[in-house]
Formats: structure tokens, sequence, C-alpha cells
């Protein structure tokens, strides 16, 4: 949601707006808000400390910041300003400066996460991560954080794949002065438990409690409908949040997906034109994803590996040209299905044992080292599912660098204890939003589509084209190798079977992907 570039050795003078494209200044310090209209920037100055704002824009919600410029109250009111900064019911983030350096804050956390890095002084940050890549080199790898990704437990927090840059994670604080950077963690969010239905609450009126809680959620934001994406892949999650968009404003909305292809490749061009027929959407915006294959050599991923963080979107080719096609046609915010998983997920139970996690064959003793230490460091139970909020990390900034917001209706505070106080028969293989399709009189076949829909089959073909090509070019020469993450007879042995077939490539696609996702990145720092 912003940049900023602030030095705590020398800091001095007053805050000053300078317009969007430079954001507030102060000598050579800069704050620089990401310019959206889903986005206010606000800022206020008691004369001594400087709040610094950027929200998104809340429909009909009255507010003590109205001004860009740093506009000057008293104490009492400059203190009411940050607690309702607090209490914001969107995503925001806020920088408070002061004599004794800045503290950072944010809210809701998921789209455009703020990356952060202090050195010498100055304290540096970015919603994405590659622009501190003065900050990044193999050298100063997390070790904790490259276990994750290699064994496919990716866990929310504050640390990243770099020792040097940090991570402003939901409802955290960072504290930075001349001396150093510091992160704290807030209490654990609250968590309800699955509950029953009320004596004569039947399944058509838990719908009807959704659909009204859905539109409820919407409506807190002032959307530009004839601006307006809804992502509709054909999954339950994104399905039930396009229909509900389509119905608030007819024909306005514009229906998107990159395409699968492949074996149920005409199943969701099906089940997508019914949807949209039904219902009565815009025009539909879509790309083919086998065009636009990962690790291609003419793809973002390599041909721009300098600008591409690791824990970019896999399919970031295909993604990238739906957001360009999108931004063609005027679009500003994509509403997306992340976080919908919550409506079907049965917590663990307090006091049950976690499974210990195993390590893929390839990883190396540094790895099965760390095993132990896979759920240290995080972040407390957030708000908004941890699912959700690594998935937005990953899926939204390449959505930004393209002018487009997006907006999660599944992460909001009020569809998260929903989900998670559904009755447990509602919850089991998302009853009921194949429950609201099926209500809303949508055909079996679209409520109960018979071949999982996935980019599994595009990204076997991926890891086996370009990906073993790569890995096979560089041999032993992997920094993970050199480091002793990965074992590299045995990821030689795997990486020869992927090179076989797609189809022998499937049980190894994700982590040989990783794999060349992450050298790719080290390699172009």
């Amino acid at each position: 949601m912003l940049m900023c570039s602030v030095n705590l050795r020398t800091a001095s003078g007053p805050w000053q707006w300078r317009g969007e494209e430079t954001g507030w200044i102060r000598g050579e310090d800069r704050i620089r808000p990401l310019s959206h209209l889903a986005l206010e920037a606000r800022a206020v100055t008691d004369g001594v400390r400087t709040l610094t704002v950027v929200r998104e824009r809340a429909a009909g919600r009255a507010s003590l910041l109205r001004s860009t410029g740093p506009a000057r109250v008293d104490e009492t009111v400059y203190e009411r300003a940050v607690q309702e900064c607090r209490t914001w019911p969107l995503q925001g983030i806020w920088i408070e400066a002061g004599p004794a350096g800045v503290r950072l804050e944010t809210g809701l956390g998921g789209v455009c996460p703020l990356y952060l890095t202090h050195t010498r002084g100055k304290l540096t940050g970015s919603w994405q991560l590659m622009d501190l890549r003065e900050r990044l080199t193999p050298a100063v790898l997390d070790e904790k954080e490259v276990m994750r990704l290699l064994i496919g437990r990716p866990r929310y927090g504050h640390d990243t794949l770099f020792t040097t840059v940090k991570r402003l994670s939901e409802h955290s604080i960072a504290y930075a002065d001349a001396e150093g950077l510091r992160m704290v963690y807030p209490a654990a969010a609250e968590h309800a438990l699955p509950s029953e239905l009320a004596e004569h609450t039947d399944g058509e009126a838990l719908v009807d409690a959704f659909e009204a809680l859905v539109d409820h959620v919407l409506a807190r934001r002032p959307l530009a409908p004839g601006r307006t994406a809804a992502q509709l892949s054909g999954g339950m999650d994104s399905t039930n949040l396009a229909i509900s968009l389509a119905l608030a404003h007819p024909g306005a909305i514009t229906p998107c997906a990159m395409l699968i292809g492949g074996e149920a490749g005409g199943q969701q061009t099906a089940r997508r034109r019914t949807v949209i027929d039904y219902f009565g959407f815009a025009v539909d915006a879509t790309v083919g994803a086998s065009a636009y294959p990962p690790l291609s050599a003419g793809g973002l991923r390599r041909s721009r590996a300098e600008a591409v963080s690791p824990l970019d979107e896999p399919h970031l080719e295909a993604a990238d040209a739906l957001a360009q096609a999108l931004r063609a046609r005027d679009i500003a915010t994509v509403v997306s299905g992340f976080g919908g998983d919550e409506v079907a997920r049965v917590r663990r139970p307090e006091g049950r044992a976690i499974p210990a996690p195993s390590a893929p064959a390839w990883c190396g003793e540094r790895v099965r080292e760390l095993l132990g230490e896979v759920n240290t460091g995080i972040a407390p139970p957030t708000v908004a599912p941890e699912t959700a909020l690594v998935a937005l990390e990953v899926a939204t900034p390449l959505l930004a660098r393209r002018g487009l917001w997006t907006v999660a209706p599944f992460t909001d505070a009020e569809m998260v204890r929903f989900g998670q106080r559904l009755p447990l028969e509602w919850k089991k293989d998302k009853r009921l939003l194949h429950q609201r399709l099926a209500v809303r009189g949508l055909p079996d076949e679209v409520v109960n589509p018979v071949l999982r829909e996935n980019f599994g089959h595009l990204m076997n073909r991926a890891v086996h084209e370009y990906g073993t090509g790569l890995l096979r070019g560089w041999g032993k020469d992997l920094h993970l190798i050199d480091q002793g993450y990965l074992d590299a007879g045995l990821l030689a042995e795997t990486v020869e079977r992927a090179a076989l077939s797609p189809d022998e490539t499937a049980p190894y696609r994700t982590g040989l992907f990783l794999i060349t996702a992450i050298e790719l990145a080290l390699r172009a720092l």
C-alpha cells in the first residue's frame, strides 16, 4: 500500500504532501502511497508527531482524517485519529513519525504487504519485495523460511525468505529508530467454534443469511461497478462472490479467469458460460493459461528475474496477461475468492498434537534438522485465515503493479466468523456454497462438476519442458545446494525422472518449481 524511505539519524522538520506521484516528504525522506481509487491517503500532526495513513476507502464511514497534507490538531484529536486507524473496518497501514523514530502499524492484512529493511539508521519499505534488492543476497537467506518453502509448509509472520527484510504482518507493529528495527506481534485473534443452526432454521434460511452477509461485506467499499471485475474461475468461492456482484449490479461486472484447458477445460468453459448467461455479466475477460507457461524463456520470471519475487504467483505469466487485459478495459478492482476455504475448515481441537512435517527426498540435512521449527516465530492466530494471507501475498502484488486493487471478501472479519461458526455438516465439502448455487437455479453440472479444475497439468508441462532444462544446466551449481538445503544427488535423480514426461513430473512439480523459482531470483540479485 505504500513505499517509504526514512533516515532516522538525520530526520527533522515537518512532513509535507507533494502530490500522488511523490507523496509525503521531509527533506530526503519520503512516504509514497500506492495511488489507486480504492485507497485514500490522510495525515495529521500535533506539532511533535505526524500520522500518515494509507487505507481502503470505506463507504459511508465518518472520519477525523480528511486531509492529505498533515492538518494541525491538538494532542487529543491526534490520539483519536490513531484510534480510528486501529478500528478502521478495511485494510490500512499508518506511520507515526516523531523525535524518537517511527512506528508502523497495520490493521487487516493481505493485499500489498509491507516489507521493511533497516540499515545504517535508514528504514526502507515497499509492498514489493524485490524493490529492496539492495538488501537481498543469497548469503542472507532465512533458513527456517527456506525450510518451510521446500517442504510445502509456508507460514505467515514477520520473517521473509531473507533475514534482512521483515514483513509487517496483520495487526502487528514495527518500531524503528537510528539503532534498529523491532517487530511486535499482536495478541492472538479470537476464533469461534462450529455451532448448530437455531431451531426452525433450515438450509434455505442459511443461504439467505450468507447472501445478506456477502452483500453487506461488498457494500463496505464504494465499488465502481463498471470498473470492477470478479474472478470467475469456476471454483465455489469465486463463483458465489461473482454471482452476488452480478445480482447487485446487473450487466456491469466483468467476469474474468485464466482458462485451464486440458481434460477439464471444456467443463470449466461451459460452467462459466452458464453462470455468465444466467446472471448477466459484462463481456467476459479470459486468457488461455497454456499460452503463457511458467518458466518459459520469454516469460516474466526469466526475462525479468530481477523484478520477480520467488514468492510471486506460480502462474505469473498468465496472471499478468489477464491483468493487462483487464486494465485495457479500464478495470480498477478485482474481487477474488481468496479465503473461501474457511467455510469448509474444521479447526484442530486445542491440545491435539500437530503432526510432524516431513521433507521431500531431495532436501538436505539442513532442512531435516530444522523441521521441528516449522511453527516457531510465526504470527499468532490471525483474523483473516492464514492460508488466505499467504495466498494474497503471492497473487496480489502482480495485480497492483498493473493498477488493479484486489478485494477478498472472505477475509472480512464478519465473513471469517460466519465461516467458523458454520455447523460441521455445512462445512463438509463446502456444502453451503454448493447449496447456494443450487438455490439460485444453476444446473447440477455447474453445482457439482465431475472433473477437478486446476492448473496441475500445465505446471507438469512447464516443469518438464523448462524447469528440468534449467536445473540440468545448473547441475550442482545451486545456492540451495551450496548452503546444504538440497541433496545434489537426489535432486539430480528427481530432475531426470521429471524430464521423462509431464506425467512423470506430477509428484515433484511443486517442489521443482519452487527450487527453480528461488534459484532464478537468487541469480538475479
